[in-house]
């Protein structure tokens, strides 16, 4: 009957430059390392709420992560944390719910599976997109992501058209419009689209508009399918099948914890619905938590995880090898 220790760790990671997330504009990551011990294994989980998506602040998460914590280190045993009626005396928010069933999880893992390759994110100065994708080594991804909705349709279009120029034709891009649109707007844009490219190209955009039920709709009119993402973080979602629905979109900081994210998984599985995971601009530690779960859970799937160039730092000095401790840098991190 082994006793896990539970410890924090606060971590601020500088951007290389600001990001545009829902209106908010961020120069830096703050969030908190949930780090566990059980004799020489330890575990980790990464909790940093996103602002401007998550419905908890940094501040309410890390109260509710040293309550957790200090009820814990209360229990005499590791059979008594994975206890579920003790997970769910805690009425945990997303962010926490992931990051202490990661961390719960990474204790039992012995070995890391291959990392899959994940989709590209192609955004920022057109001829920057242009030189990476001219400049491209190896093996083509089946999918690009290209963020839209953020510049007139007619740029919008321009761009998307002079991507899939260069790309070989086996090759799709994913769009992401972070409900940037009116319905008008979307439609419009479309039938732009539409004139200019091959719309089966066009794996889905995710979230063309505000109100979801505007999605199908477009669909109908214009053969624009969608996938939902901000949606699947809405309190009590689950996935029913929707005329144009190509996929669901899971960010785990933002929609809960492992249980969550892998019934919403295997919803979407039943009705024929692609799902993928998705990052929250997580440390290097959330980033490999969500690699690692991808593989596993949905291996026929490229994630969406090219985030870690935005980051100045990387948290951790070293690798991150399975049940072994990690080494974090001083610099942008301490112990709570």
């Amino acid at each position: 009957m082994m006793k896990v220790k539970a410890d924090i760790v606060k971590y601020r990671l500088p951007l290389k430059h600001p990001i545009a997330v829902n209106q908010h504009s961020i120069s830096e990551r703050e969030g908190l390392i949930l780090c566990l011990q059980a004799g020489d294994r330890f575990g980790y989980g990464d909790i940093a709420p996103l602002p401007g998506f998550s419905r908890e602040t940094l501040k309410e998460a890390e109260k509710q992560l040293l309550s957790f914590c200090s009820a814990m280190n209360a229990k005499e045993s590791l059979q008594d944390i994975e206890n579920l009626s003790f997970l769910q005396n805690f009425s945990l928010m997303p962010s926490v719910s992931f990051g202490i069933e990661s961390a719960l999880w990474w204790l039992k893992q012995d070995h890391w599976l291959p990392e899959q390759p994940s989709a590209p994110l192609l955004q920022g100065d057109i001829q920057k997109i242009v030189d990476r994708l001219k400049h491209w080594q190896g093996e083509w991804p089946a999918e690009f992501k290209v963020k839209t909705g953020r510049h007139l349709r007619d740029d919008d279009v321009f761009r998307i058209h002079q991507i899939l120029q260069i790309l070989p034709d086996s090759v799709s891009i994913k769009l992401d419009a972070n409900r940037q649109w009116s319905f008008d707007q979307a439609c419009d844009f479309a039938e732009a689209l539409k004139g200019a490219i091959d719309l089966q190209r066009i794996a889905f955009v995710e979230e063309p508009t505000a109100c979801v039920d505007d999605f199908t709709t477009l669909y109908d009119k214009t053969g624009l399918r969608f996938a939902l993402d901000e949606t699947v973080q809405e309190q009590g979602f689950t996935v029913q099948p929707m005329s144009g629905l190509a996929a669901i979109i899971i960010k785990p900081t933002l929609v809960g914890g492992l249980k969550r994210c892998q019934a919403l998984i295997e919803s979407a599985r039943h009705h024929g619905i692609r799902a993928m995971i998705s990052s929250s601009y997580e440390s290097v530690i959330g980033l490999h938590i969500l690699y690692q779960l991808s593989a596993r859970w949905i291996p026929e799937e490229l994630p969406g995880l090219d985030t870690a160039s935005v980051f100045r730092q990387k948290l951790i000095i070293g690798d991150i090898s399975a049940s072994d401790a990690i080494d974090f840098d001083p610099t942008c991190c301490e112990r709570g």
